[in-house]
């Protein structure tokens, strides 16, 4: 079976709702598109139908690596787009209102209120918080210490509790550029610089040490839940699809 490699990052967040589509029946166990043996034609088929309205991806991450496929080498340029682009994709916007709501309904840290003023500020600081980590850790730090932010999942051939232990760790252990593993330096430090930076935006009562280490390290637990849905999300949309009967 030929495994493509992807060429390119998508060419905006809007291409990356294309995960919306579904699954196909042709997918492999990783949850993307098998070539059905087809070598070469399959192969060229598939990448004349790159911007079809049929395409189908894992789930809307751009950084996402599928367990089939094949990643290409990064640049610091494609380092610094990535995060950009992560920064915005639906998947991480959908975690800003989720985030805000939350802190809104108990009324915790950054502590604006419980008016809808107060709800609309804490969607601004997470959207910023999120935002910034991506961009500081996937961008700049990824470049810095020459590390691949992408996540690769592991897939269904292997065991499902070493696949959520693979998945909840990736927040502190990372990878170098020529795949050796090393702590993950860069999105350790980019948390900690987006916790750092919210002394700046949040409310008086919040700029604290205190407030600065509970922010890093929810903001790591929270990365750590992403992983597990970049890990098994696709699965779990495959499984709900076919539980309809589509």
């Amino acid at each position: 079976m030929k495994i493509e490699t992807p060429s390119s990052l998508p060419d905006s967040p809007g291409a990356l709702l294309a995960a919306a589509e579904g699954f196909s029946s042709s997918m492999d166990d990783s949850g993307m598109p098998d070539s059905g043996g087809q070598g070469a034609t399959t192969s060229t088929n598939s990448t004349n139908s790159t911007n079809s309205t049929k395409k189908r991806m894992v789930l809307p991450r751009i950084k996402l690596v599928g367990s089939s496929q094949q990643a290409p080498p990064q640049r610091a340029r494609d380092k610094i787009e990535l995060g950009l682009r992560e920064s915005v994709t639906p998947y991480a916007m959908l975690g800003w209102p989720l985030s805000a709501g939350w802190s809104h309904l108990i009324n915790g840290s950054p502590n604006y209120g419980v008016n809808s003023e107060a709800f609309a500020q804490r969607l601004g600081a997470a959207a910023a918080l999120n935002s910034s980590k991506e961009i500081f850790s996937d961008g700049i730090l990824a470049t810095a210490f020459h590390q691949d932010p992408r996540y690769y999942q592991r897939g269904r051939s292997h065991k499902l509790i070493n696949r959520a232990v693979y998945a909840v760790t990736r927040p502190v252990i990372g990878r170098t550029d020529s795949g050796r593993t090393i702590p993950n330096y860069a999105f350790i430090l980019g948390t900690g610089g987006a916790a750092a930076l919210t002394q700046t935006y949040y409310p008086e009562r919040n700029v604290t040490g205190t407030q600065f280490a509970r922010t890093w390290i929810t903001s790591l637990g929270g990365s750590a839940f992403g992983s597990l849905v970049s890990e098994f999300g696709g699965e779990a949309i495959q499984w709900l699809r076919i539980s309809k009967g589509e």
